[in-house]
């Protein structure tokens, strides 16, 4: 059995060392339990911590100490885990593409891994295993923690997803630079004959690096599987002083009514729109917009899972 593994906060308790405390923030805040007794920290040590709240117990043979660590920094914490609890492991899937920097990526509550043919059916609590042939090519080192990478997790992952989620991360991986287009159609072959292929095969020539966020992603596919594909992405709407009004999510120009500017969609998603600032921009900007003659709609999240919410809304509005 794998040694336990612990997981140390950046403030560490009077009784882990500072030796095993610089140890662990060279490894995403993980050690292991060889090297926590090494340092000297007792058995019951660790289970006081645990029994204290201190310390818990995300993952078997591993320990979660920093309460602080949150989104990629956690993601990484627990990937690291994954791949030393685990001989041989290597993060894969919707982990993997965390871990590489993609927006969209559906939550699984545990870590995707890959493993060895007839490891997978070791299974364990936030952890989620799966046997694939891996080639020399397919695996890189992002920090000390191998990875599937970027082609080979989204050829992985690209099918497994629902396709609102799927050109999501396809959008993100192109935004961010991660990929090229000759590197999603490698992506697209390498995803052949992988349950859902077939589903997800036209979403590779749709994703778009302009799309800026999961919820525009997921917007846009709804209008074109509806057939109202928009005509432009982040449009930049100005003036009669040519002074910029706002960036237009999707615009739609072939209106039926004469002489009508084009139908604005804006996607909006929380966080930063949430804020009183971007509240009052928000609204000064539709103001703006509406004073200029545009029709503005807007979606949110919710709208986008139905399939014919948003299309249906467009239509009505062209």
């Amino acid at each position: 059995m794998p040694a336990p593994l612990l997981l140390l906060p950046p403030s560490h308790p009077p009784q882990v060392p500072a030796a095993l405390a610089a140890l662990a923030a060279e490894q995403d805040a993980v050690v292991t339990a060889a090297q926590a007794r090494a340092a000297g920290v007792a058995p019951h040590v660790v289970r006081s911590l645990v029994a204290q709240g201190e310390w818990t117990v995300p993952l078997r043979g591993a320990y979660l100490t920093d309460p602080l660590r949150a989104g990629r920094d956690l993601a990484r914490s627990w990937a690291r885990a994954a791949s030393m609890a685990v001989p041989g492991a290597v993060i894969g899937l919707g982990s993997a593409a965390v871990l590489h920097g993609v927006d969209g990526v559906p939550r699984r509550g545990a870590v995707q891994v890959v493993v060895q043919r007839g490891a997978e059916k070791a299974r364990r609590r936030f952890l989620e295993p799966h046997a694939f042939l891996l080639g020399a090519g397919d695996v890189v080192d992002l920090g000390g923690i191998p990875a599937t990478g970027v082609v080979r997790t989204l050829a992985d992952l690209v099918p497994r997803l629902e396709r609102p989620d799927a050109l999501a991360v396809l959008d993100s991986a192109l935004r961010r630079g991660l990929v090229d287009r000759a590197g999603l159609l490698r992506a697209a072959d390498g995803s052949r004959r992988r349950p859902g292929c077939r589903r997800a095969a036209d979403l590779w020539a749709l994703a778009d690096p302009r799309a800026e966020s999961p919820l525009e992603s997921r917007a846009r596919l709804r209008c074109i599987e509806d057939d109202l594909a928009p005509d432009d992405l982040q449009v930049e709407v100005r003036d009669e002083r040519g002074h910029l009004v706002a960036r237009a999510d999707m615009v739609f120009r072939r209106r039926t009514r004469p002489g009508a500017l084009p139908l604005l969609l804006e996607a909006d998603g929380r966080g930063p729109h949430d804020l009183p600032e971007a509240v009052h921009r928000d609204r000064w900007r539709a103001n703006a917009l509406v004073a200029l003659g545009y029709d503005v709609l807007r979606c949110t999240w919710a709208d986008t899972t139905s399939p014919l919410r948003i299309p249906t809304m467009v239509r009505a509005a062209l």
